[in-house]
């Protein structure tokens, strides 16, 4: 009944509003200008990510796709990092006080540091479904997976101690709070496993 009465309400409010419109008048000679800024393209973004490995325009939406999206290229992100320079600055560049991102970044940089290369880092993801949103933050889930991992030292002998199994499959997920001046999303925690 209230409901009702609300929807009632509002069309008489609104029919009342139309009527005073009924009245003759002359029409304005110019046209309002615009306030709002358009939204800025994809091609107006400035780039995130490595220069060969930029964050692909779809990982920048804020919808529950364009997080799954940001998710699978951060995951992806590490696989980038292990298999080439471990600078690990990338990833730092795309998380926000999260525990796991930093303690990989800090892994990366103290093997380059140490003259370390890895041997074919090899990740997989798989989302669960569409991100959840609330607000500026997301959730993620995903299944992830990696092979073996061998570290090498810079005499090209192998790092048993830094060298890892692969895994099985993970149940994992991400959190993620949204950066509107750089019109993407930033991993705030990494759950593995």
């Amino acid at each position: 009944m209230g409901r009702l009465f609300r929807t009632a309400a509002a069309l008489a409010v609104a029919a009342a509003a139309l009527a005073g419109c009924s009245e003759a008048e002359p029409a304005n000679a110019t046209l309002p200008t615009a306030t709002a800024e358009p939204a800025p393209t994809t091609e107006a973004l400035p780039p995130l990510g490595p220069a060969d490995f930029p964050m692909p325009p779809e990982a920048r939406e804020k919808t529950p796709e364009g997080a799954v999206e940001f998710t699978r290229y951060y995951v992806r992100l590490i696989e980038y990092v292990g298999d080439g320079s471990l600078d690990p600055q990338p990833l730092i560049d795309l998380s926000s006080n999260c525990e796991v991102c930093l303690m990989i970044a800090d892994s990366y940089s103290e093997d380059r540091a140490a003259g370390y290369t890895y041997d074919d880092v090899t990740v997989s993801f798989e989302e669960y479904g569409p991100g959840l949103i609330n607000g500026d933050t997301a959730e993620v889930g995903f299944v992830y997976t990696q092979n073996a991992i061998t570290v090498l030292d810079s005499a090209g002998e192998v790092m048993t101690q830094r060298s890892s199994d692969a895994t099985g499959d993970l149940q994992s997920g991400a959190l993620l709070q949204w950066r509107p001046e750089q019109a993407s999303w930033v991993t705030t925690s990494l759950t593995i496993g």
